[in-house]
């Protein structure tokens, strides 16, 4: 029996802040690769064996990393596993693959409470369990159970594994080349993921905003939210880089006291917005020209 690197690697990205000049903040890296490690572990575990296991002690592979690349700050995890045949890697790429990086998805979301997104990841995993030859429903609802398990387990790995997002990184990104996309975090996810419990990240959306304070050494501000109470003010983070630029269009519209269009994630709980996270603007008010200062 011999120990090989199984299939393709997984990738993790950090972007933005210090992980653009290819850095990191080394406390906050250390305790996200150690969430990390125990979330992709598990991940891939349940992918090759179909059994619950968070204990390293217990589990049937290894994660190994290689050096981080330039760029970001970029880092290409394998999974080590004891193998008997020379096939098992093609069958690790077409199948195991897709499984391990929907269960890493799907523990993320959970962890920021993203029901409705939940819900499609579900279905996709129970067409990933197929796919390694599970076709009666009661073992496919088990292992579904399985993974909802596991998720519920990982949450502390997975509020380590965000630590640097709005410290030393603005996103991480964690996926599969082969898988379409993987799973993509920001400070908005991270706000909900180490929340106490009733705290959920929305989807991006587009919002018309008027900005009543803005520091823009930290993109922290405050705005009124079109379509919301009226002289409600919600606290909000611009993590735009514009942001710190002189005369940029978010100063530039609190200046002139005009509505901005922006794309941004709520932070939500009990159904109203908590928190906005700012990462795009249009420049203007829909339906209306650009603005400038007179």
């Amino acid at each position: 029996m011999t120990e090989s690197l199984l299939g393709e690697p997984i990738i993790i990205r950090f972007d933005g802040l210090d992980a653009d000049r290819h850095e990191m903040e080394l406390v906050g890296l250390s305790e996200a690769l150690d969430g990390l490690a125990r979330i992709i572990a598990a991940s891939s575990n349940f992918a090759i064996t179909q059994e619950y296991s968070i204990r390293r002690d217990t589990q049937r592979v290894r994660v190994v990393a290689t050096a981080p690349k330039d760029g970001c700050f970029l880092m290409h995890t394998f999974i080590q596993y004891a193998h008997h045949h020379p096939m098992f890697k093609d069958y690790a790429i077409q199948v195991i693959a897709p499984l391990t990086a929907a269960v890493i998805t799907y523990i993320f979301a959970n962890a920021a409470g993203k029901k409705e997104e939940m819900k499609i990841l579900g279905a996709n995993l129970e067409l990933a369990i197929r796919e390694l030859g599970a076709r009666d429903q009661p073992t496919i609802d088990r292992l579904l159970g399985t993974i909802d398990k596991m998720a519920e387990n990982l949450k502390p790995a997975a509020r380590r594994a965000v630590a640097p997002l709005g410290e030393s990184a603005r996103t991480l990104t964690v996926g599969i080349t082969s898988v379409e996309r993987g799973v993509v975090l920001d400070e908005a996810d991270k706000a909900a993921i180490t929340s106490p419990a009733g705290l959920s990240v929305d989807e991006e959306r587009s919002y018309t905003v008027l900005i009543s304070e803005l520091d823009m050494q930290t993109g922290a501000c405050h705005v009124d939210i079109e379509g919301e109470e009226d002289g409600a003010r919600y606290p909000a983070k611009i993590t735009d880089p514009e942001v710190a630029l002189p005369n940029n269009v978010y100063v530039l519209s609190m200046a002139a006291q005009k509505p901005l269009g922006v794309r941004a994630k709520a932070t939500v709980r009990d159904g109203a917005i908590e928190r906005l996270f700012i990462s795009n603007h249009d420049g203007r008010r829909r339906g209306e020209p650009d603005f400038a200062l007179d």
